[in-house]
């Protein structure tokens, strides 16, 4: 037995050991490739500990899973959570070529997103091989509110160039906009000339009918509670609506994994960051034509959740 004075050798062993892996990490993040291989390690070392498979919130963005995330993480539901847009592998490998040029050693929280969505990606393909079921938390949203809110998420506001100028910045769009007197038609026409729109008409059928062989729309939507659980071969799958969130999660969130401590506080919000006025002035100043109205609300996506009436007032909202 060592004595007090004497340091115990399994723990001068650990610390060795301690020192060796932060310095592998460390020396890992100096290069793309490493970094990536470093990060895929972390997360089948994290993943090994558990038994179950991690739950998964799988949604486009901007539509209130942060808000989710953060709930489950504050209710320590003692599994492995990932939360990703896309598993899609060629768009995954088309958002990781196009980080793959801002790499650096210091920032790299936009790869990692990626690289997690990637690794989560392979995990799904290789799980559903061997029979194993998933669980499902994904979201959905008014498609005209959630691609407005979208495509500000990637813009961010410089200093002001003085009292009534300000500068919005986005390398995901690649513009620079000097704005003034709140003038943001040239940011309204880059909305409509660069934006996404089509990614809530198409998420479900690209994403969970494409990778989990999923049909979203099989079955009827339960609008009237603001959420649905499905039952298929490869996953359960919880559905929720942003707009009935914060009265139904909790009932929702309890019938899916059976949480009763579960504390929903609101998560990046656009209205709450630092382009607030901007996004608010942008909401009010764009016109969005009929046309742009009809192709969204008249799609599949909008008539499986919402109702008649619930399409009729977003169409009232934005045509002001």
């Amino acid at each position: 037995m060592a004595s007090p004075s004497q340091p115990n050798k399994w723990n001068i062993r650990g610390k060795i050991f301690s020192l060796q892996y932060q310095t592998i990490g460390r020396l890992a993040q100096c290069n793309y490739y490493t970094a990536r291989a470093y990060h895929y390690h972390k997360l089948r070392l994290l993943d090994s500990q558990h038994q179950d498979l991690p739950l998964l919130i799988y949604q486009m963005g901007k539509v209130g899973s942060t808000t989710v995330e953060k709930a489950l993480r504050d209710a320590k539901i003692g599994r492995r959570l990932y939360s990703v847009h896309y598993l899609t592998p060629d768009w995954l490998l088309k958002y990781d070529q196009k980080r793959k040029e801002e790499f650096t050693t210091t920032k790299q929280n936009k790869l990692k997103y990626v690289w997690t969505a990637q690794y989560v990606s392979k995990l799904v393909k290789e799980q559903l091989q061997k029979g194993a079921r998933w669980q499902i938390v994904t979201l959905v949203r008014d498609p005209v509110a959630r691609n407005l809110s979208s495509f500000f998420q990637h813009i961010r506001i410089e200093s002001p160039v003085s009292e009534k100028e300000y500068k919005l910045k986005s390398r995901e769009y690649d513009f620079e906009v000097v704005v003034k007197d709140d003038n943001l038609k040239d940011v309204i026409d880059i909305f409509f000339e660069r934006s996404r729109h089509d990614t809530p008409l198409t998420f479900f059928d690209r994403e969970f009918k494409g990778i989990l062989n999923i049909d979203i729309f099989e079955s009827d939507f339960a609008t009237e509670k603001g959420y649905q659980i499905l039952h298929t071969d490869q996953a359960d799958v919880l559905l929720i609506r942003l707009e009935d969130l914060n009265h139904c999660a909790t009932e929702a969130l309890k019938a899916f994994l059976n949480i009763d401590n579960l504390e929903l506080r609101s998560a990046n919000i656009g209205g709450q960051k630092e382009y607030a006025n901007a996004y608010h002035q942008f909401k009010r100043a764009i016109v969005l034509p009929e046309s742009y109205l009809d192709k969204m609300y008249n799609s599949k996506y909008t008539r499986h959740f919402y109702t008649e009436a619930e399409i009729e007032k977003f169409r009232t909202r934005w045509l002001k």
